[in-house]
C-alpha cells in the first residue's frame, strides 16, 4: 500500500484528522530505539502515518529530527504528503509548508478550523490560494467532520500534486559540500543555523505576498482577544497558581475517588469469578493455577483500566481546551531546577494515584530525554497501592490507644513528601547523567481556547487503554503465574507439610507457604535482609509484594495465621508477634525500616511491564528496578541501624 504522511505543526489538529480518517484501523508504537510515539492507520487501502508535530525542518530537536527524517525518507520512497495547516495561523503554517514543498513530493493541503475562519470573518480565495501553492487545498473542521467527505474523496482519487517550490534554488546555492546540490543533504548536514536567516526572510516575504493576495480580513482577531482575556487570569502569578492547584486537585481526586467505584466493581467481579471457579473445579494444582494466578493476574490488569481511562480522558480535555499548555507554562519555572519542564507536571502528579497511568501519560512530553526521565522517576511518587502497607505499619507504630496516635497523619504526610523529594532528586540526577541527546530549549505555543472534541478524546483513551491491556497485560499475567509456581510447589511431600501443620498448630496454607519454593527463597535471603530488621517471614511478604505492593498485607496475614481481614486484628497480631529472642518482631525500628523500604522499592510488576513497553527496552526497566531496590535497601538499613 502507498504511504501518506500527515505533516503539520503542533496544535494544527493533525492528530484529530488522523483519527477521523483512520478510526479504529490504527496502531501505536515507538520509533525504533527511541521513546517517541509512532502512529499508523489505514484509509482506503492507504497507510496514513501521523508523524510528530514540528515547527521547522531545520531543527536539532530529537523529536522533530525524527519527523524530519521520516519526511526525507518519504522523498526516497515517493510517498505523498497530507499537510495540515492551522487556518487561524496561516503564516506559521505556510512557513513550514514552504520547506516541505521544496522537497517536491505529491501533496494535498488541508486548512483546518474552518468554523473559526468563518467566525472571524476571514475570506480566503481558495482558487487563488491553490494556484499560488500549486496543489489542491481543502477546508475542513476536524472536530465535527465538516469538509471531510471532499477530502476523503480527494485522497481516494489520489489527487496529490507536486506543489510549487519556494526557495529551493537558494538552498542549492548554499549547499556546496562535496560538490552536491541536494536540498535533503543540506537539511541533514547543516549545523550553522545563522545560514538560514536569509532564507527565512525570503520565505516570509513570499508567504506574506500569498496571504495578502488570497485572504481578506484580520487574522485571529476574535479568538486571540478572547484567549488573551482568559490568560490574564489563568497566567496570573497568584490567581493562576490557585486555579492550577485546584485543577490538579480535581484530577487527583478523580483518580482516587471516581475510579474507586469501577475498581471496586472489578475487584468484586474478580473475587466472584474466583469463588465460582473454585466451586466448579475439582481441588487440584490446575484449580489453584486458575484461581490464584490466572484470574488474579487478569484482575491485576483490568483493575487499572478505570484509572488509565479517567486520567487520559481528563488530560485529553485539558489538552484540547488549551489549558494543558497553561499548566505547563505555570509549572515550568519550578521544574526547570530539576531538569524537567512544565510538560512533566501532569504525569508526576498522577503518580500519586498510580505509576501505571503516570508513566503512560508521559507520552504528552515531546522531549524524549525528559519523557524518559519522568518514566524513570515517577514510580517514586507515593501511589495508592502503598497506602494499605503504610496504614498497617503506621498503626503498628502508633496504635489507637497510644499517646502518639495523633502523629499518624503527620507520618503519612511525611512519607508522601519523602516520595516527592526522591522523585525530584532522581529526575535531577537522571537528567544530568543520562547520555541522551535532547533539545535544551523548550518552545511552548499557547493555543487559543477551544471546545474539546469528545469523540476524538474517547477514541484516544480507548486506544491507550487497549495498548496497556494487550501489551503490558501479557507480562503481568506471566509474572503472576511464575509467582504462583514458586508459592504452590514445594520440595517436600504432603506428609511432611501435614506433620509440620500439626506440630506448629498453624493453618495448612501458612505451612505450605513457608515450605514452598517461595518460602525457602525467603529463608535463603534472611541473612541479606536481617540487617534491615526483617526475618524470613517478612522476607516472604517482601518477595510476594514484588507482584504488587498491596499483596504485603495479605501475605503477612497468611504467614502469621491471621484469620480476620480487619485492620485492627492485623495490627493487634503484629504488635504481639515475638521472635525467638522474645522481642517484638515489628519493633519501632523494623516498622520504620519497612516504611522506608516501601517508599523506594519498585514492587509492582505492572509498573515494570509498562516501563518496558513505554521505553521499548528491557534495559531501562531493569536499571530502574535495581536502582530503586538499592535505594530501598540502603535507606532501610540506615534507618534500622540508627533506631535499633
Amino acid at each position: 500500500m502507498s504511504n501518506i504522511l500527515l505533516v503539520g505543526k503542533p496544535n494544527s489538529g493533525k492528530s484529530t484528522l488522523f483519527n477521523q480518517l483512520t478510526g479504529l484501523n490504527q496502531k501505536t508504537g515507538n520509533y525504533s530505539g527511541v521513546t517517541v510515539a509512532e502512529k499508523k492507520g489505514v484509509f482506503e487501502h492507504k497507510n496514513i502515518i501521523d508523524i510528530p508535530g514540528l515547527q521547522t525542518l531545520v531543527t536539532k530537536s530529537p523529536e522533530e529530527v525524527i519527523a524530519r527524517n521520516t519526511i526525507l525518507n518519504a522523498k526516497k520512497e515517493l510517498d505523498s504528503i497530507l499537510f495540515v495547516a492551522n487556518g487561524m495561523q496561516m503564516m506559521d503554517s505556510l512557513l513550514l509548508f514552504s520547506q516541505v514543498a521544496d522537497l517536491q513530493l505529491p501533496t494535498i493541503v488541508v486548512i483546518n478550523f474552518s468554523d473559526e475562519i468563518k467566525e472571524n470573518k476571514l475570506l480566503i480565495d481558495s482558487h487563488s490560494l491553490m494556484n499560488r501553492l500549486g496543489c489542491l487545498v481543502f477546508f475542513i473542521n476536524s472536530k465535527n467532520g465538516d469538509g471531510l467527505d471532499a477530502l476523503k474523496k480527494g485522497i481516494s482519487e489520489n489527487r496529490f500534486i507536486v506543489p510549487n517550490s519556494f526557495c529551493r534554488s537558494f538552498y542549492d546555492v548554499l549547499n556546496t559540500e562535496n560538490g552536491t546540490n541536494t536540498y535533503a543533504t543540506k537539511l541533514i548536514k547543516e549545523t550553522n543555523f545563522s545560514d538560514w536567516e536569509k532564507d527565512y526572510i525570503k520565505r516570509k516575504q513570499l508567504i506574506n505576498s500569498i496571504l495578502t493576495d488570497t485572504i481578506e480580513g484580520k487574522e485571529v482577531n476574535v479568538f486571540l482577544d478572547y484567549s488573551n482575556k482568559v490568560d490574564r487570569v489563568l497566567l496570573h502569578p497568584f490567581w493562576g497558581l490557585i486555579i492550577f492547584l485546584f485543577t490538579l486537585f480535581l484530577v487527583f481526586q478523580s483518580l482516587f475517588y471516581v475510579s474507586s467505584f469501577p475498581m471496586d466493581w472489578i475487584d468484586s467481579g474478580v473475587s466472584n469469578l474466583t469463588s465460582f471457579a473454585e466451586s466448579i473445579l475439582p481441588t487440584s494444582w490446575f484449580s489453584s493455577l486458575i484461581c490464584k494466578a490466572v484470574i488474579p493476574g487478569i484482575g491485576g490488569v483490568l483493575i487499572f483500566i478505570p484509572q488509565i481511562f479517567i486520567l487520559f480522558f481528563l488530560i485529553g480535555v485539558l489538552e484540547q481546551t488549551g489549558y494543558l499548555s497553561r499548566i505547563s507554562f505555570l509549572s515550568d519555572r519550578f521544574l526547570r531546577k530539576f531538569g524537567l519542564s512544565g510538560h512533566s507536571v501532569i504525569p508526576l502528579v498522577s503518580g500519586w494515584a498510580c505509576a501505571i497511568p503516570a508513566i503512560m501519560s508521559a507520552r504528552i512530553i515531546d522531549n524524549p530525554k525528559e519523557r524518559l526521565v519522568v518514566i524513570l522517576a515517577s514510580p517514586l511518587m507515593t501511589c495508592s497501592a502503598r497506602l494499605p502497607v503504610y496504614t498497617i505499619l503506621i498503626s503498628v507504630l502508633f496504635p489507637q490507644n497510644s499517646s502518639f496516635a495523633w502523629a499518624k497523619g503527620a507520618i503519612l504526610l511525611g512519607l508522601y513528601v519523602l516520595g516527592t523529594f526522591a522523585t525530584l532528586l532522581v529526575s535531577y540526577l537522571s537528567n544530568k547523567y543520562l547520555k541522551f541527546a535532547c533539545n535544551t530549549n523548550w518552545v511552548l505555543e499557547l493555543p487559543v481556547f477551544r471546545r474539546p472534541d469528545m469523540k476524538n478524546i474517547v477514541l484516544n483513551v480507548y486506544q491507550k487503554t487497549m495498548s496497556f491491556v494487550t501489551e503490558a497485560g501479557k507480562i503481568i499475567i506471566a509474572i503472576s503465574i511464575v509467582l504462583w509456581v514458586l508459592s504452590y510447589f514445594s520440595p517436600n511431600d504432603a506428609k511432611f507439610l501435614k506433620e509440620k501443620q500439626e506440630y506448629t498448630k498453624s493453618s495448612y496454607e501458612s505451612v505450605a507457604l513457608e515450605y514452598s519454593y517461595l518460602g525457602y527463597l525467603g529463608k535463603s535471603i534472611e541473612p541479606v535482609i536481617k540487617p534491615l530488621g526483617y526475618d524470613w517471614k517478612i522476607g516472604i511478604a517482601l518477595l510476594s509484594s514484588f507482584a504488587a505492593r498491596e499483596v504485603f498485607v495479605g501475605t503477612i496475614s497468611s504467614i502469621y495465621s491471621i484469620g480476620s481481614d480487619q485492620d485492627s486484628s492485623i495490627v493487634d497480631r503484629l504488635k504481639k508477634e515475638l521472635n525467638s529472642a522474645g522481642k517484638p518482631v515489628f519493633s519501632f525500628a523494623t516498622a520504620t525500616s519497612l516504611l522506608i523500604f516501601y517508599v523506594f522499592a519498585m514492587q509492582c510488576m505492572s509498573t515494570f511491564a509498562v516501563v518496558k513497553k513505554e521505553t521499548n527496552s528491557w534495559k531501562y526497566a531493569f536499571y530502574q528496578f535495581l536502582f530503586m531496590l538499592f535505594a530501598a535497601y540502603s535507606f532501610s538499613y540506615l534507618s534500622y541501624q540508627i533506631l535499633v
